[in-house]
């Protein structure tokens, strides 16, 4: 039984290599992107405090767009907190794990 080779494989001459990343880079990677969350975070809750003493001292008469606000500001506090629960738990298991 004759192996023939492997026809075709000039197609594979125009695939890009896969980047290679070093530790250190993934790290400086993770903290941009988790320092960019926050504060995303920090001025969505800056704005709706913002807004909730505008209405308090009456520059604002708009409920409905403080609440908005408010809310806004609510769903992306409790998404932080589920996403700092789900790191500890990974965290935590890892440190589980025996090597």
């Amino acid at each position: 039984m004759a192996v023939e080779g492997i026809s075709g494989a000039a197609g594979l001459s125009g695939l890009t290599p896969i980047k290679q990343t070093t530790p250190a880079q993934a790290q400086a990677s993770f903290t941009d992107s988790l320092k960019s969350a926050i504060d995303g975070l920090n001025a969505t809750q800056q704005e709706s405090d913002k807004m909730t003493q505008a209405l308090a001292t009456g520059e604002v008469d708009n409920l409905h767009d403080v609440m908005i606000a408010s809310q806004k500001a609510s769903v992306a506090l409790d998404a932080a907190v589920q996403v700092q629960k789900k790191a500890i738990d990974a965290y935590t298991e890892m440190m589980r794990m025996s090597m």
